[in-house]
């Protein structure tokens, strides 16, 4: 069997690609540097020069066909994650780059299914409860992000093609579950970053205000865990016309307010923090903390997730749980 995926040389790309590699004839993977060499020891991977943001996405003619006729799987994790990210980027990568991805996909002849990486910030965060099959009506966002991502998995939802469609909608994705290695500071590293920095100021003061709901949980996942659930799920894939959804999150996730009890725990820290809303001493504690104000919507969230399908069909998910990798969460960073 083939494999065409976007993405691959992004994070999770990148542990997906050799948590396939073993299953596959050959991995065509797009990239803009035709010259990338991070697969170079594994010799069933190709690279593809192209560009998700063109209309033809892949340059030379000879090469799209090929994979247009050898193509049984694709994954399209291509995208710009970044909640500060502006509508126009946000768009041209993740709306415009899907609908040309779905233009190259609806010609595969032999296609048994399409894998659309999307994520759990297409829930509504008002809301209590996001179903795996349902994509939720919505008319307010709190980053271009989340609102281009929203409306590109509704596109893969209404689109017709040759094989079976199925989403992917992984938590936040953290570390290496083993290393700790991650790419970049986001999500829960920030607070991380902010406790390695400020942690002697923090021993100093009993308490401090931060903008949160202490029952809110964060939906995370690690890296590696992530990566080897969407190879197992490609290959028990039976090619079955339905559409799925599958959330990959860890079991036992933190609420916000065990995660900085366990933050404090780690680097000995006995500051206590109260949860407020919004009011005027809200900016300057996030300012001070390094904390991107585009993060607050996810500290109050209501969701919670349903995993039904999710693990009926990957029961090794019940295995990733936070308090086996908490410890690498806290010590490694970058």
């Amino acid at each position: 069997m083939n494999i065409f995926i976007t993405g691959a040389t992004g994070f999770l790309g990148q542990y997906l690609i050799r948590e396939l590699s073993p299953n596959f004839e050959t991995i065509y993977i797009l990239s803009r540097n035709s010259q990338f060499t991070g697969f170079n020891d594994l010799p069933n991977v190709k690279i593809v020069k192209g560009d998700i943001t063109q209309l033809e996405i892949i340059e030379d003619i000879m090469m799209r066909d090929l994979i247009l006729e050898e193509s049984d799987f694709v994954i399209h994790a291509a995208a710009l994650y970044d909640l500060k990210a502006s509508h126009s980027d946000c768009y041209l990568q993740n709306i415009v780059g899907t609908q040309n991805t779905l233009r190259l996909v609806k010609k595969m002849k032999k296609l048994k299914a399409l894998y659309y990486i999307s994520t759990i910030a297409v829930g509504d965060d008002q809301s209590f409860f996001l179903e795996e099959d349902h994509l939720p009506v919505r008319k307010k966002f709190n980053d271009f992000y989340s609102e281009t991502k929203y409306f590109a998995e509704k596109i893969v939802r209404e689109t017709q093609h040759n094989g079976a469609t199925r989403i992917i909608r992984p938590g936040i994705i953290i570390g290496d579950s083993k290393t700790g290695k991650m790419d970049k500071i986001d999500g829960p590293y920030y607070f991380i970053e902010a406790m390695k920095k400020y942690s002697t100021f923090l021993k100093s003061i009993p308490f401090i205000p931060l903008s949160f709901n202490p029952r809110t949980k964060i939906p995370i996942i690690p890296v590696d865990h992530c990566a080897r659930y969407i190879s197992l799920l490609i290959g028990r894939d039976l090619g079955v016309p339905e559409l799925k959804t599958y959330h990959l999150i860890s079991n036992e996730v933190p609420t916000v307010k065990q995660f900085l009890d366990d933050l404090n725990e780690a680097f000995s820290i006995k500051t206590q923090y109260i949860p407020v809303f919004k009011n005027p001493v809200h900016n300057s504690v996030l300012k001070l903390l390094g904390i991107p104000k585009e993060l607050v919507p996810f500290m109050f969230s209501k969701l919670s997730y349903d995993k039904t399908r999710t693990i009926e069909e990957l029961p090794e998910m019940q295995e990733s749980t936070y308090s086996a990798f908490k410890g690498i969460l806290f010590l490694k960073t970058l």
